[in-house]
This record gives structure tokens, C-alpha cells and sequence, in this order.
């Protein structure tokens, strides 16, 4: 078992090295886009925007209602997640944008517009396992972490999101 695995955020750890392949593919169709018929292009497009928006997203939910709160509360700092939230709220934009290019009439930005969002995405991961994680593992018990996590689970269940789906 790796050192990552024994701690108690551990699993969410976890699923974001299961979710990184998956936005890093939103570079690689950013590569191959200028490449492809429009008809292909707009279905790849498609497949990843329901990607971020079937899976992704109801984990940014959750992150929200669950993980932030539990983070301010152990830091004793109401609030101190505000840039977090600004992030998934630029990722929903960015969503939107890409399903709204999806159909429209030229897909000519949208590389430029995935290559962007795979960034936000990378860097928001990054923050939350160098800053955010740290301060749960210091604070919770592998008990309590895993409460945590079975609440963020039923969140997203709660939301319309997978069973059994990554908790980020």
C-alpha cells in the first residue's frame, strides 16, 4: 500500500489519479480536433462534455456541500474555500461554452477552450492535494475521513451522479 493510500483522504487521493487520464484526454482531443470531420469532432466534443457534466460535475457538488465545509471547519477559517468555489464556477462556464460550440456553427476555439479547462482542472487538483487534503489528514481519523467520504458518495447519488462514481 503506498504512503498516499494510507492516508485518511487516501481514497479521494485516489480518484483523482483515476480522473487525471480522463482530462488529460480533453488535451489530446484538443490536439486532434483541427484534425477531424466536423461530425466527428462534434460527437468527441459531446462525449466530453457529458463527461464533465455527468460525472465531474456532481463531484464538484459534493466537494461543495461536504469536503469544503469539513476543510473551513478544521482550519478554523469560515469561508477560506472562496477561490475553490470561484474555480468550479469557471468550469461550469467553460462546460457550458463547450457544449454551446459543440452544435454551434465552427469548432475552430474550442482547443484552445479544452486546453484551458484541463489546466483549471489540473491546478485545482493540484491545490486541493497540496494545501486542502494535508489539513484533513493532520485533523481526521481514517473513520472520520471515510464518514466524510460516504457523505460526499451520497451527495452525488443524491444529485443524479453514478453510484459508485469518483467522489471528485
Amino acid at each position: 500500500m503506498s504512503d498516499r493510500a494510507r492516508l485518511p483522504t487516501g481514497p479521494l487521493r485516489e480518484e483523482h489519479r483515476m480522473l487525471l487520464p480522463m482530462i488529460k484526454g480533453l488535451e489530446t482531443l484538443a490536439a486532434e480536433l483541427p484534425g477531424l470531420e466536423a461530425g466527428e469532432g462534434r460527437s468527441r466534443l459531446a462525449a466530453a462534455v457529458g463527461f464533465l457534466r455527468e460525472e465531474l460535475l456532481p463531484h464538484a457538488s459534493a466537494e461543495e456541500a461536504v469536503l469544503y465545509p469539513a476543510v473551513e471547519q478544521v482550519s478554523h477559517a469560515p469561508g477560506s474555500l472562496v477561490t475553490m468555489r470561484a474555480d468550479h464556477r469557471e468550469v461550469v462556464r467553460r462546460i457550458d461554452a463547450l457544449a454551446a460550440a459543440s452544435s454551434g456553427d465552427s469548432l475552430a476555439a474550442v482547443p484552445f477552450q479544452l486546453v484551458g479547462l484541463a489546466a483549471i482542472l489540473e491546478l485545482h487538483f493540484r491545490k486541493e492535494e497540496e494545501l486542502l487534503l494535508p489539513l484533513l489528514d493532520r485533523a481526521l481519523e481514517p473513520a472520520e475521513a471515510d464518514q466524510l467520504f460516504a457523505q460526499m458518495t451520497r451527495h452525488v447519488e443524491e444529485a443524479g451522479g453514478e453510484e459508485g462514481a469518483p467522489l471528485h
